[in-house]
């Protein structure tokens, strides 16, 4: 039986459709979600739109240098609700997706494909 494909996202446009600000987080891993973690804070993403560029994050592998993915993310509303999506996301087409796109939206994030 052959492996299953596994496709990734290396950096994101996330766009805060609430129409309040939110604390936003972005976690990264290496190949897995064990190894090389990083996270970033975003605090104070503006409602309406409000909208942060998760760039592509890089770690040294052995002898090569490799992207990290990032496998949740988080935003917590003024109101202290946390909404929260995490890796595999819906719609991915290629195996290593750039500047995809995340929606913070009132009842949760939405993985978008923005070529569609």
């Amino acid at each position: 039986m052959p492996l299953k494909e596994k496709y990734y996202v290396h950096s994101a446009h996330i766009y805060n459709r609430t129409t309040q600000p939110i604390d936003l987080k972005i976690y990264y891993c290496g190949e897995n979600q064990h190894h090389e973690k990083e996270m970033i804070r975003m605090n104070r993403l503006e409602g309406n739109g409000g909208h942060y560029f998760a760039e592509t994050r890089a770690y040294a592998n052995a002898h090569t240098i490799s992207d990290r993915n990032i496998h949740k993310i988080q935003a917590e509303t003024t109101d202290g609700k946390i909404l929260e999506i995490k890796w595999p996301y819906e719609g991915l087409v290629e195996r290593n997706e750039k500047e995809w796109q995340f929606d913070i939206e009132d009842d949760g994030i939405k993985s978008i494909n923005p070529r569609i």
